[in-house]
C-alpha cells in the first residue's frame, strides 16, 4: 500500500471526527438559539404584564400578589440569562473543537497530497530512468552494428 493510500485512511478518519464535532457544534448552536428565544419570550411576557398592570387599577392585595409574581418572573429571566451564557460558552468551546478538528483534517490532507506528489515525482524519475536506459541501449546497439 502506497504512503498516500495510508494517508487517505488517516484523512478519512480525521474527516469523520470533524463531522462528529460539527454535528455537536450544530446541536449546541440550536440549544443556544432555543435558550435565547426562551429568554426573549420571558422578557416579552414581563413587558406585556407590566403594560397591563399600568392599565389596570390594582387593589393593595392584588399589588402584593403582582409584586410576588414580578419577582418570580425576574428570577426566571435571570436564570434564563445564565442559561444563555452557559450555552454561549458551550458553543464557543464546540467551535474551538471544530476548528481544531478542521485544522487536523486539512493537515492530514496536505500530507496526503504531498505524498502523492512525491510518489508521482518518484514514478516520473523511474520512468525517465527507464527511457534513458532504453535510449542508451539503443544507441550502443546501433554503434555495435
Amino acid at each position: 500500500m502506497k504512503k498516500s493510500e495510508r494517508m487517505q485512511v488517516l484523512v478519512n478518519l480525521s474527516q469523520r471526527k470533524e463531522d462528529e464535532v460539527a454535528k455537536a457544534l450544530a446541536k449546541d448552536q440550536a440549544r443556544l438559539q432555543h435558550d435565547q428565544l426562551k429568554l426573549q419570550e420571558l422578557k416579552d411576557y414581563a413587558a406585556q404584564y407590566d403594560q397591563e398592570r399600568n392599565l389596570l387599577g390594582l387593589s393593595p392585595y392584588l399589588t402584593t400578589n403582582y409584586q410576588h409574581f414580578v419577582n418570580r418572573l425576574q428570577q426566571a429571566i435571570q436564570q434564563q440569562e445564565q442559561q444563555v451564557k452557559r450555552s454561549q460558552q458551550q458553543v464557543s468551546m464546540a467551535m474551538k473543537r471544530w476548528q481544531n478538528a478542521r485544522a487536523k483534517t486539512k493537515g492530514m490532507d496536505w500530507l496526503k497530497d504531498k505524498s502523492i506528489n512525491e510518489e508521482l515525482n518518484f514514478e516520473n524519475k523511474q520512468e525517465q530512468k527507464q527511457i534513458d536506459e532504453f535510449a542508451n541501449r539503443a544507441f550502443f546497439e546501433r554503434m555495435r552494428s
